[in-house]
């Protein structure tokens, strides 16, 4: 994997938060790998994205962190994400270990449980490849007859097995797919909804959420809420009211909608349920995961059991912040907290995060 900082030769310095990153390089990088990053800009691997320039309009865009920036923002301040190998946030498996005892999706351990016995146990069941992102990968199979079925395709339950252990030998899981909340099924068909908290460590060197987004599925056949799937964006505020929905347009604006596209309930004014409790869990966990993690996008599953951790992001897309927001992170208390941990950098901290910088798994 590879994290690329493009660093441009002109720079307005608008931007307190990408001002104080850029200029943290350019104080630390030799002339070499000055040039090599301003190389990088000028074909085109930092700024703005044409995607990004569809839905972040130019003021927002001013104050903004990009796609390109953000990676190798995220890759400084979390330095716990490489190896991924390593990654407790990355590697699925190691996840589940290091969460035990927060609120998790019921899962199988084919090393330690008797994957067969377990399947006879439920009719409807999520598998994960680990190491992706964006719901990559992500499948459901729901039990139909004496066999499974996932999209089009039918397999019996010893394929399945085949399969599934397959997964797991690749660092996969395998989980129970969690019933979504009664008060947001019509606003989430076909996937359980989720909350994206962002937390980052405060000047107190605590966890604190700086940021809440919730996403909700527009339906379809797969099996997740990701926005760039197609799917569903809102701001929530302080009290958990919804705001009113953006929908990934591809490559064409995002709509938007104050109620569901498809089931036509409504979203703007929607209450929330456990907002306060998927909160708290968002900091529990960070205090779980806190070493070598300054900031950690947790996605909250929104469940008739209350909030449930599904997982948690070393390099969280601030885009979709930016976007139902309508400002952008520089101007934001997460923005004031990127500052805060960057102006807490070692030199031999900057001096590591090179121009082309390349991570083996």
């Amino acid at each position: 994997m590879l994290t690329l900082r493009a660093l441009p030769v002109r720079r307005d310095g608008g931007n307190s938060l990408i001002a104080a990153y850029h200029d943290g390089l350019t104080r630390h990088w030799s002339p070499a790998q000055r040039l090599a990053a301003h190389g990088l800009s000028a074909i085109g691997f930092g700024g703005w994205s044409s995607a990004e320039r569809l839905y972040l309009d130019e003021a927002v865009r001013a104050q903004g962190l990009s796609m390109k920036d953000r990676k190798g923002l995220h890759r400084l301040l979390n330095p716990g994400a490489f190896p991924l190998s390593s990654n407790t946030l990355k590697n699925k498996q190691l996840f589940a270990k290091m969460a035990v005892g927060l609120p998790l999706p019921n899962a199988c351990d084919p090393d330690t449980m008797d994957l067969n016995a377990w399947l006879a146990g439920q009719d409807d069941i999520i598998a994960k490849p680990s190491y992706r992102s964006k719901g990559q990968g992500v499948a459901r199979f729901v039990r139909q007859g004496d066999g499974w079925r996932t999209g089009d395709f039918s397999r019996n339950t010893v394929q399945l097995a085949v399969s599934l252990r397959a997964l797991w030998r690749k660092g996969g899981v395998i989980q129970q797919r969690l019933p979504t909340h009664k008060a947001l099924i019509d606003l989430s068909p076909g996937a359980l909804p989720t909350l994206r908290i962002v937390t980052c460590l405060n000047e107190a060197g605590a966890p604190e959420i700086c940021d809440t987004a919730l996403r909700l599925s527009a339906g379809g056949p797969r099996p997740v809420d990701n926005f760039n799937a197609g799917n569903l964006v809102l701001a929530v505020d302080g009290k958990g009211r919804c705001g009113a929905a953006w929908r990934s347009g591809g490559k064409r604006a995002p709509s938007r909608h104050s109620r569901h596209p498809v089931t036509g309930m409504g979203i703007e004014g929607a209450m929330i349920p456990d907002r306060e409790a998927a909160c708290a869990l968002a900091l529990r966990a960070h205090e779980r995961f806190r070493q070598g993690f300054t900031l950690i996008g947790w996605d909250i599953g929104l469940t008739t059991q209350g909030p449930v951790l599904i997982e948690g992001n070393w390099n969280p897309g601030t885009d979709i912040l930016q976007l139902v927001n309508g400002r952008g992170v520089a101007d934001s208390r997460l923005g004031a907290l990127y500052r805060h941990a960057l102006d807490r950098l070692t030199d031999a901290d900057w001096r590591a995060a090179q121009a082309v910088q390349r991570e083996r798994r």
